[in-house]
């Protein structure tokens, strides 16, 4: 009888253990898109994140559920925000209320600058020492993710070395870094700010003197919805994509420049010539 009971017991304390590290899990507020991304990446399962804003499907910055997710926060709720001003943005007047951690004070650059390959891997550090305040027991769990985190990204850069020398004209909001990061041939027109706004003067002869020159105009969710309009429908326009808040942002920039590449240049990947 008591041989049968041992499975039973075992069993028992694996369920119990396994709902006991589930009720462990730090649930974490943040209140920017990026942070999210970056917060979920290096917290893995041990971290539950409430993202306060998100982008939503014109590739806008909104509050999630219009404010209701910040509105049901728990008083003492663990947030993290980039600087003051972005937790402003974000819906919190006070930080009375939340347990609340500024990663700068201020932000040293704008808010476009989080698409920089250059600029995320410090944001990330920050984003660990946030979470390992918090959640100190696993500091080398999280230490580990951003050492994966950063090796992945710029494995990414790496991958977009594909389209090294492919012109483009840059017509994004914030996407351009990442086409210099894979050293695209990248050409920002002059007339860009005048037609961002929709004055289209002289845009057409722009566009027939890229396309002659077989220069690719790309664009991107933060391309003001004037210009995209306008350009809605061309053969020689291409959507830089935003990664959406449960992606593995990595991955998602491999097959970003994967993909920007095959439809470019309407080619297979060129061939691997070195030695297995």
């Amino acid at each position: 009888m008591a041989r049968k009971l041992i499975p039973l017991i075992i069993g028992i304390l694996l369920f119990t253990g396994g709902a006991g590290r589930c009720d462990d899990k730090v649930n974490v507020a943040v209140t920017h898109p990026w942070l999210a991304l970056l917060a979920s990446f290096i917290g893995g399962p041990e971290v539950n994140v409430i993202p306060l804003r998100i982008w939503n499907a014109n590739g806008d910055l909104v509050m999630a559920e219009r404010g209701k997710v910040l509105r049901e926060l728990e008083k003492g709720t663990k947030i993290i925000a980039l600087d003051e001003d972005d937790a402003k943005d974000s819906g919190i007047k006070s930080a009375e209320k939340f347990t609340l951690k500024y990663l700068y004070s201020p932000f040293p650059v704008n808010e476009g600058s989080l698409y920089d390959p250059s600029v995320i891997p410090f944001v990330a550090q920050r984003v660990l020492t946030a979470l390992s305040e918090w959640d100190s027991q696993n500091y080398p769990y999280y230490q580990r993710r951003l050492a994966e985190f950063q090796a992945r990204l710029s494995s990414s850069i790496l991958v977009g070395q594909v389209l090294k020398d492919v012109s483009v004209a840059d017509f994004t909001g914030s996407s351009g870094v990442l086409l210099k990061a894979a050293g695209c041939k990248v050409t920002i027109p002059e007339e860009l700010e005048k037609w961002q706004k929709g004055n289209f003067s002289g845009l057409r002869e722009y566009l027939e003197e890229a396309k002659n020159k077989g220069s690719a105009i790309i664009i991107d969710d933060d391309t003001p919805n004037v210009l995209k309009r306008f350009l809605s429908g061309r053969a020689d326009v291409y959507k830089w994509e935003r990664p959406s808040l449960e992606t593995d942002y990595p991955s998602f920039l491999h097959e970003q420049y994967i993909s920007l590449w095959q439809k470019i240049t309407a080619k297979p990947l060129p061939k691997h010539n070195g030695k297995r």
